[in-house]
């Protein structure tokens, strides 16, 4: 048997900045009746928002509180919410503009935007946020360092193209090699952090078992998705990635050609390109699919991007199954 629903009896709404964050508080049954405060997104800012909700008499496991997902900006704060309240969300950034344009909202301020939060928090309750482990956060800040890093290595690399003296040719030669020396220090770390994981450990191992999914690869792919189990399907995790099609037609008026969303993690679609290409010819599932959409005249551009949600779905389908990847599992032929 579940347990019974807690009755949720305020909504939290926060504005995460760099520096500081703004928060607005409701009660559900007085929705036009704010409190308002901003404090410093600190440890001592976070201490002092639990205290503030204190002071407003607020049961906070009634509460429900609401934020943006931006990254790193807000994970601190998130960890510190986690298990005090009744609920905790973190929302994609997206759905807080939508609903800012459903309820023709005009000013753009912090305090106005912390309002918004609130009411959308209160009116869609949206659901509860998983908080990644310890080995989950890590590999994540590995990844997005690695990120970095590469694109200093491109800048770095123009600039040597661009330069012709030969004192800051040599300087730019040193950085980046560097630079390519951290990059391998940090790749390193990324997969000894992972097996010293055994539940990360054996989902690497399953996502480099799928052909064209190399190791590190599979480790950056493993930092950045949500858990799988808060998702219904793959066409979710598809969605996550913002690699599902993006159909625009009207009337008669309408284009055969039908871009993906990017309404999405830009780092897991990243990820994921070089993965594609590489299972385009030597995984015999994601060949055979891309020759077909060939064959029906499909840009290369839109084959990748299929192929790209293929092995998204692949790799749901093996991380929640634990089992490894078959790719004769299409051919063989089904029992009764």
């Amino acid at each position: 048997m579940n347990p019974p629903e807690i009755k949720l009896t305020h909504a939290l709404g926060i504005d995460i900045a760099k520096a500081t964050f703004q928060v607005a508080l409701m009660a559900r049954d007085r929705p036009d009746i704010y409190q308002e405060k901003s404090f410093d997104n600190t440890s001592k800012g976070h201490a002092a928002l639990l205290k503030w909700l204190g002071q407003q008499r607020v049961d906070i496991t009634h509460l429900h509180a609401c934020m943006e997902a931006t990254g790193p900006y807000g994970d601190a704060l998130a960890c510190r919410l986690d298990g005090k309240l009744a609920r905790l969300s973190v929302e994609n950034p997206r759905r807080i503009k939508g609903y800012a344009a459903c309820r023709n909202q005009r000013s753009k301020s912090d305090p106005a935007d912390a309002r918004l939060i609130a009411h959308y928090c209160a009116s869609q309750r949206p659901p509860a946020w998983q908080r990644p482990s310890a080995a989950q956060f890590k590999i994540r800040a590995l990844s997005r360092r690695l990120d970095s890093l590469k694109i200093q290595i491109n800048a770095e690399k123009n600039r040597l193209g661009l330069t012709i003296d030969p004192f800051v040719k040599r300087d730019l030669k040193a950085h980046l090699q560097f630079l390519q020396r951290h990059i391998q220090s940090i790749e390193a770390e990324l997969l000894s952090t992972i097996q010293s994981d055994a539940e990360l450990s054996a989902k690497h191992q399953l996502l480099c078992g799928i052909k064209g999914v190399g190791s590190l690869s599979g480790a950056i792919i493993l930092a950045e998705p949500p858990d799988l189990t808060v998702l219904r399907d793959a066409r979710q995790l598809a969605a996550y990635a913002g690699v599902t099609p993006r159909h625009k037609q009207s009337g008669t008026s309408g284009s055969n050609y039908t871009p993906m969303s990017k309404a999405g993690s830009s780092r897991l679609r990243k990820a994921l390109f070089f993965p594609a290409m590489s299972a385009m010819r030597f995984n015999p599932i994601c060949k055979s699919f891309a020759t077909r959409l060939t064959e029906k005249g499909k840009k290369s551009i839109v084959v990748i991007g299929a192929i790209m949600t293929k092995l998204l779905h692949i790799m749901f389908g093996i991380l929640r199954s634990g089992q490894p990847f078959n790719p004769s599992h299409l051919t063989q032929p089904k029992t009764a």
